[in-house]
């Protein structure tokens, strides 16, 4: 397996660990400090995800699709099924996930709606995944400790963060 398609999935893997971290109750709680509790975090992060499988196979990545308020935010039982199924994904399509030119769509203004479209590539798209999933696992992880959730400490942190990390450990 390519080193970015075992990135990729051990990303997931920081996720599913949030997700097993949480309870039912707290899951979509929010903290003090956010409006967002960690199911919100976690639909997001696998909205990208799920953008990503539906783009390779229409050949435009469509970031703008999410399932805000769905079943997903509420119950961490149906995260984790999606992230199984994400995982496996990942697993066995690596001819699917070969690098190659793909189209995206994303919003790019908070003031108006407006769309643009750009030409990209899987592997940089898998390295986004990788960067934006980190990002709101980090945000999720606050509020879970806000909450009084246990959670692995090494979750949450940027790839360069962590090799610097393990550099001062030696």
């Amino acid at each position: 397996m390519k080193p970015l398609h075992k990135a990729t999935i051990e990303a997931l893997q920081q996720v599913q660990h949030l997700v097993e971290a949480s309870d039912r109750q707290r899951y979509n709680q929010p903290s003090r400090h956010s409006e967002s509790g960690i199911g919100r975090h976690v639909r997001h992060i696998l909205d990208h995800f799920l953008a990503l499988q539906q783009g390779i196979k229409q050949g435009c990545i469509d970031y703008n699709q999410r399932h805000r308020d769905s079943q997903l935010e509420q119950d961490p039982m149906i995260a984790l099924q999606l992230i199984h199924q994400l995982n496996h994904w990942f697993s066995v399509s690596e001819t699917a996930l070969a690098d190659a030119p793909i189209r995206v769509e994303s919003e790019i203004s908070s003031v108006q709606q407006c769309s643009q479209q750009f030409d990209s590539s899987i592997d940089r798209e898998l390295c986004y995944l990788i960067n934006h999933t980190v990002h709101h696992v980090a945000y999720a992880k606050l509020v879970a400790k806000e909450l009084g959730l246990l959670v692995n400490a090494k979750i949450g942190i940027a790839p360069s963060t962590a090799s610097y990390l393990r550099q001062q450990a030696n």
